[in-house]
């Protein structure tokens, strides 16, 4: 659970960074962690890199990716200040277009990003592969570098004043576009690097791997409180827990319905989620 949820993280703090800066929900951020996976799997098995190089240009590319979506889609949408419903069709509209371009091209069946069994490492009572320890290793280092990148440094910082009041933010200096288009950035590179981890993790990726984990990365995100990144670390641990933890009382298939419960009781207790702020209505 503790490495399911570290791994939704990756995924999940940039989904709550561009609400954060934007406003917008990005339902084709899922997309963007299929993206990893995919790329991972083709520079390994079909151009046959190393799996450490094909990783790094996959989160490379995948943020390439969020910087041309900002620079082609949605830098152009704000500037014409077309509504957020309008941009919430629009991110649909692209998840369902990815989805079945990645199934055209790449099939039905799942992807293994390495194909060889991977080695086991006994910890106590615990059973757990040499892939997943490392791909922990790995999102906390990831984690830990945004974390002190949002509080520890001046860009951070702006970015953090954007996401808090853009008003304020602009008139006090910060080129809020800038910004917005580091934080596309980001987290498409973020989220590939989940993809490319959960392949690992999950010993495949598929070509609705991002769809399927969109609702856990919704439901973390509003549980640690929209907007903010930390409260999306925390929420996507709590997830995480809940999803591999349910297998204990419910069958395997339903184990992402848990997600689901917590969203709604966490819409209906304290919509705030646990570190967001509470704001008045009406």
């Amino acid at each position: 659970g503790l490495v399911f949820g570290t791994l939704l993280a990756l995924a999940s703090v940039g989904l709550s960074l561009i609400f954060g800066t934007t406003g917008l929900s990005n339902f084709a951020h899922g997309e963007q962690v299929t993206l990893g996976g995919i790329l991972a799997y083709l520079g390994t098995q079909v151009v046959g890199l190393p799996l450490l190089v094909s990783g790094a240009i996959a989160v490379i590319l995948a943020a390439a990716s969020g910087w041309l979506q900002d620079a082609a889609i949605w830098h152009p949408l704000r500037k014409r200040r077309v509504g957020m419903t309008q941009q919430l069709i629009v991110t649909i509209g692209l998840a369902i277009t990815l989805q079945y371009v990645y199934q055209f091209f790449l099939g039905g069946s799942s992807l293994r990003i390495v194909r060889s069994n991977p080695a086991t490492v006994t910890l106590g009572p615990v059973y757990i592969t040499q892939q997943s320890l490392i791909s922990l290793g790995i999102a906390a280092v990831a984690l830990g570098g945004v974390s002190y990148f949002l509080v520890a440094t001046r860009i951070g910082r702006a970015t953090r004043a954007v996401s808090d009041n853009p008003a304020l933010a602009s008139a006090s200096g910060i080129t809020v576009d800038r910004i917005i288009r580091l934080v596309w950035t980001v987290g498409a590179g973020l989220a590939g690097l989940g993809g490319v981890l959960m392949g690992l993790y999950l010993n495949a990726t598929a070509w609705n791997m991002g769809s399927t984990l969109l609702l856990l990365m919704f439901a973390a995100v509003t549980l640690g409180g929209l907007g903010t990144a930390f409260g999306a670390l925390v929420g996507s641990i709590v997830i995480g827990l809940v999803v591999e933890l349910s297998n204990l009382v419910i069958p395997s298939d339903m184990r992402y319905a848990g997600a689901l419960v917590i969203l709604i009781l966490v819409l209906l207790l304290r919509p705030q989620g646990i570190l967001g702020r509470a704001e008045r209505i009406g």
